[in-house]
This record gives C-alpha cells, structure tokens and sequence, in this order.
C-alpha cells in the first residue's frame, strides 16, 4: 500500500520502526484514509520479522486529535472500501483498537501534542508513553454523543485508575502533560526536543534484549491483566518454554553471561 497520511521508517540497527501521523494541517486528524493506512501498518508491524519496537508519533504541533469530523472513516458508501469490512458489527474504532492490540511486540507513544479521542485511545494501547510540555490529553467522546471507544473504556482505568478514568471521561476535560505524569498516564516527561531521541533510546534498549523474551513478556503481562492471576500464573509457567523455542538468542544469552560481554540477539 502506497502511505499517504502515514511515514513508516525502519532502522534496522535497531530493529525500530517509526510511524508518524501525517496530516500535521489537521492536527493528525484520522480520516478514512489513514485509518486504512493504520490496518495496513498494524499487519506490517507483527508480521515483519525485522520490527522488534514500534514508535508511534505525530507531524507538527498534534499527535492526533482524533477522527476527522469532516471526513472521518464513517462514509455513507465508498466502493473502495472492501467487503469484509461493510459485513461487520465493529465500529471503525473498534477494528483499528483490535488490530492495534493485537500486536505483540513493544510500542511506545512518543506524544508530541493533543491526544484526542480515538488518538487518545492509540496512546493507551501502546506499552510505554513518552510525553514533553506540549502534550495534551482529552477523550472527547461524550462531547460527540459517544461513549468511550478504541478501548478507552478498559484501558485508562487500568492505567490510572477507576476514580481517574470516571473523572477524564465523563467531564470531558483537557488534561496537561503535568497531570499525566502525575497519575501515571505518561511514564516519562521530557523536554520536547528530547521527545523523540528519548523515544528511541527506549526503543534501542529494548532491541538489546532477546525479541522473543520481549514479545513473551507483553504477552504475559497482557494475559495477567485480563485473566487475573491464577490464570497468569498458569501462562507464565509455559511462556518460558516459548522464549526457548528461539534457540540461537537462549544459546547467545548463556554465552554471554559466562563470557561476561553484551549479548547480541537475532530473534532467532
């Protein structure tokens, strides 16, 4: 697929792949054909065997303020859009929050503005969220007739709280980087020129580590938050069995602790 509304790097040093939202006059607002380009990218992501890290951010001032009102993904009738997705109970939002979560290697939300909405949501599902001064929270559902959606409703409590999430979702209100760092919503605070480079040395320092261990561990934890713990449990004591089926990377990380110098893994 030819991106339009997305830019897709991949450094291959460290396996990082870097997306940014593109539509920096519209605040990164989704539109349907980003929202294809997101589905498109979300395949790429977990079946690329060269992506180990994912850094999501945005163009300009914005990170992404949400769905396009004026040209969202909710057309009447477009016939390019293929059958598959028309026979479909899902929501536009629901089925990128799917694809999105269905990702089982590392993302970070490097968030360089407003988060908005169905944006908003994209910074929950990624694992890590990195923020600057200009970042800005706000889930703007209610203030369209609309409950949260993109997974809002089961994420934001988990990450701050059943109080919190009432609070953010039912008032509607805007939330500074200061605030979301002081209830954990942002897990780091930078300076905003050091927004990316500190994204990216996350990013690097997860590559350090055997990518199968990597994907493993977010499954487990994932597995552990929705099942509760003796069925986490259960799973940790067979996801170890998993990581070892990479043979090389259970070899390089034996040799290198009784060699005492820095592994070097090939996800394989």
């Amino acid at each position: 697929m030819k991106l339009e509304h997305l830019t897709y790097e991949l450094e291959s040093s460290t396996h990082t792949a870097l997306i940014t939202l593109n539509r920096p006059q519209k605040l990164n607002a989704i539109d349907l054909k980003m929202h294809q380009e997101i589905l498109y990218m979300c395949d790429e992501i977990q079946n690329n065997s060269d992506i180990w890290t994912v850094i999501w951010t945005g163009a300009g001032r914005g990170f992404c303020s949400g769905a396009d009102m004026a040209d969202g993904p909710r057309p009447v009738y477009d016939d390019t859009i293929p059958l598959n997705e028309l026979l479909t109970e899902d929501t536009w939002v629901s089925k990128q929050a799917k694809a999105l979560y269905a990702i089982d290697k590392p993302m970070i939300a490097a968030i360089n503005g407003v988060a908005a909405g169905a944006g908003f949501s994209l910074t929950l599902i990624c694992d890590i969220r990195v923020g600057s001064e200009n970042s800005r929270f706000i889930t703007v559902f209610q203030e369209r007739n609309l409950p949260p959606e993109g997974g809002m409703s089961y994420l934001l409590p988990m990450i701050v709280g059943m109080g919190r999430a009432m609070d953010l979702s039912l008032t509607s209100r805007r939330m500074d980087a200061d605030e979301a760092y002081r209830i954990g919503l942002l897990d780091r605070l930078v300076p905003a020129e050091q927004l990316l480079p500190v994204a990216k040395e996350i990013a690097e320092g997860i590559s350090q580590l055997p990518p199968g261990a990597v994907r493993i561990t977010k499954r487990s934890i994932r597995s552990s938050m929705e099942k509760g713990f003796m069925a986490a449990n259960e799973y940790e004591a067979k996801a170890g069995a998993y990581t070892r089926r990479a043979l090389k990377d259970t070899e390089e990380s034996l040799a290198a602790f009784h060699e005492k110098r820095n592994p070097i893994y090939q996800g394989k």
